[in-house]
């Protein structure tokens, strides 16, 4: 079957709610969907029902939800209050809260798998943890706490895990990347990323960053997606920029700007295409990744902070300001 054409995509259904929602996770072969929000909660929305809605049903955390995966039965949520939680879908529990980092979860990643857990967080280390029993496996270091050269406080925006489960990456404020082996904690490559190290003249950082990165169906390249670096102290709104890279080399092979900053990527499992979604004034993009164009630009209608996609990817959901949206590829 060829892939959903993105000149067909369309809004389906909306969900509107109060408030951020700052993280998504979708059921397996099911249209309901778990995200986190910025009071804390976390919220269910069945979009299979004709008037879906957001219901409140998990309340743990003391701040920010930033980060959600789901691992069999089992829904793992991180948050800026420095802790991951394990929730149990059937019994509405929770299995065990875990004193996870020093400061602010900023991401969760999970394996394909389902066995293995990665997290990042402003103390600049990424955390390896056991997706089932919630045991650290290892910490991974190599970014400096601060800025070099600039000496303000570093930040670790995002983390991914490769397709096969065997390497775990993270990128910071500093604009670099480091890759690991997942088993031994081994690091097997860094490369730096410029176009996203935004410093004012002042010699400030800028909104700039690598927001979320994403590897590619093989495994063998990596896309960041950000917004690149700018001039003035703490623009929101400018250029949105991707990026991939053989990580193994640190060799840029292809670069696409557009309108926003990028918060959410999802590469197409036959690379038929990569999805952006902006966080503030800039459209969803589809773009091609052997070769740099827009294939499809459409309004992105919120800002954007996360997105699922189906199995199939037929389907696809933006959470972010206030909203919640279903999007479809008419026939």
């Amino acid at each position: 079957m060829p892939p959903p054409n993105p000149d067909r995509v369309k809004i389906s259904k909306a969900v509107t709610h109060p408030g951020d929602f700052l993280s998504v996770v979708r059921e397996p072969n099911s249209e309901r969907l778990w995200l986190g929000h910025a009071d804390a909660k976390i919220y269910s929305i069945d979009f299979a029902r004709e008037k879906p809605a957001a219901t409140a049903v998990f309340e743990g955390h003391e701040s920010y939800v930033s980060g959600l995966g789901l691992v069999e039965n089992t829904l793992v949520s991180a948050g800026w209050d420095r802790k991951l939680v394990w929730w149990d879908l059937r019994d509405r529990r929770v299995v065990r809260t875990v004193e996870a980092h020093d400061r602010w979860v900023r991401r969760l990643a999970v394996s394909r798998t389902g066995t293995m857990i990665a997290t990042v967080s402003d103390d600049m280390t990424c955390k390896v943890w056991d997706a089932k029993s919630g045991r650290l496996i290892r910490t991974l270091t190599g970014f400096d706490d601060r800025v070099p050269r600039y000496d303000n406080p570093n930040k670790i925006f995002s983390c991914a895990i490769s397709p096969d489960g065997r390497h775990v990456a993270a990128a910071d404020d500093a604009a670099r990347v480091l890759v690991w082996e997942a088993e031994s904690g081994r690091e097997a490559a860094r490369f730096e990323a410029p176009s996203y190290l935004g410093i004012s003249q002042g010699g400030y950082l800028s909104a700039s960053r690598i927001c979320r990165m994403a590897f590619s169906p093989d495994g063998k390249s990596l896309a960041l997606a950000g917004k690149e670096r700018a001039g003035e102290l703490f623009v929101i709104s400018g250029p949105g920029l991707v990026q991939i890279f053989d990580w193994q080399t640190g060799q840029k092979a292809y670069e696409q700007k557009a309108s926003g900053q990028f918060e959410s990527i999802y590469w197409h499992p036959q690379s038929a295409w990569i999805l952006v979604a902006p966080f503030a004034n800039g459209p969803l993009c589809f773009l091609d990744p052997a070769r740099p164009r827009v294939i499809k630009e459409t309004p992105a209608t919120i800002p954007t902070y996360d997105l699922a996609v189906n199995e199939a990817a037929d389907a696809f959901y933006t959470v972010g300001s206030g909203k919640a949206l279903k999007w479809e590829f008419s026939a």
